[in-house]
């Protein structure tokens, strides 16, 4: 029978072509047609995922690398390609799956050729210890290279993600590796030791130095204090000395003083006397030629009675030889004195 009734799946994109052109298209169509007269291509609208592994990539360094890694890419256009890739339908079931197998198997071939270029151009310019730390960079540049690459829009393919599974080197270099990573590893704990050592040993340096530091400001501090004493004691003794000198020089011009008036005083009493002695030589020469009995009368009758009492004891101690015994009580003494 010519005529058949087809429905497929909504993940399957359909072209129905007749005379060499596409008379109808979608998604999940369903419809009657000829086997004779009428041909269709079935294109699958899920992404595709594509594993890889490259054993024979060459660093800048002359090491071979594993490079394993995932893609996932879809189609986004489907007449590209159902030109580039054969979708042709297939009425068995087999035969179907077989041609669908194939296609993509040709276009994960063509993809991961690609994405191995990328990869070598990329790891090439980097030495081994480098490209095992770069997963995540080469994901981003394989992804930006396979989109804007033109065998990849040739095909019709959009790539929806790329991931980098693991980065190794050979056995012979990894264990070299971790030989070396190991060293450095040892050598960057023994610097960790040494650096402990000689921060504590810093630290140390550095509160002795402050103690240090603390000890002259200290004893800098006392000197300065010393000295200010001292100078306050100077000034104290400074002015002491002014004021003294002040009061010696008071002492010495009172002495002066002083000194002038007791020579003042000397000479007065030096003049005194020697008018005294002027007038006792003139009232001498005056009386060298009176009797004597004369002179005492006139001395007498100057004299008041105190004085007479006592010219009168004067004469009689004179005369005491030629006295026996006098009396003299106080109320003769009082009577004379009146």
């Amino acid at each position: 029978m010519a005529i058949k009734y087809k429905k497929f799946e909504p993940t399957e994109y359909v072209m129905k072509i007749k005379k060499g052109r596409i008379i109808q298209e979608g998604l999940g169509l369903s419809f009657f047609y000829n086997t004779m007269t009428t041909s269709m291509m079935v294109l699958p609208t899920t992404a595709f995922d594509t594993s890889f592994v490259y054993d024979d990539i060459m660093t800048a360094d002359f090491q071979k690398i594993n490079v394993q890694g995932d893609i996932s890419y879809t189609i986004a256009d489907y007449k590209k390609a159902a030109k580039m890739v054969d979708f042709s339908y297939r009425n068995q079931k087999r035969d179907q799956e077989h041609t669908l197998t194939e296609a993509r198997q040709k276009m994960a071939k063509r993809v991961m050729n690609l994405a191995k270029v990328y990869t070598t151009k990329y790891i090439s310019t980097k030495n081994i210890r480098q490209v095992i730390k770069s997963a995540d960079e080469l994901a981003d540049i394989l992804k930006t290279a396979l989109k804007e690459d033109e065998t990849i829009q040739e095909l019709g393919l959009k790539v929806i993600a790329i991931s980098i599974l693991g980065i190794s080197p050979q056995p012979d270099t990894r264990r070299a590796l971790e030989a070396a990573t190991r060293e450095e590893i040892l050598k960057q704990q023994d610097d960790a030791v040494y650096k402990r050592r000689n921060s504590a040993i810093e630290q140390e340096r550095i509160i002795k130095e402050n103690e240090l530091n603390t000890e002259i400001k200290i004893a800098e501090k006392e000197r300065e204090k010393q000295e200010k004493s001292m100078e306050t004691k100077r000034m104290m003794q400074e002015k002491q000395a002014e004021l003294d000198a002040g009061r010696i020089a008071n002492d010495i011009a009172l002495e002066e003083e002083n000194q002038k008036l007791v020579e003042l005083q000397t000479e007065n009493e030096k003049k005194k006397s020697e008018a005294k002695a002027y007038d006792s030589e003139v009232l001498l020469r005056t009386f060298a030629g009176v009797d004597t009995e004369i002179i005492k009368a006139l001395a007498v009758s100057g004299m008041d009675s105190k004085a007479l009492i006592a010219k009168a004891f004067a004469e009689i101690g004179d005369k005491a030889d030629k006295i026996g015994v006098l009396n003299v009580s106080p109320d003769l003494l009082e009577a004379l004195a009146h």
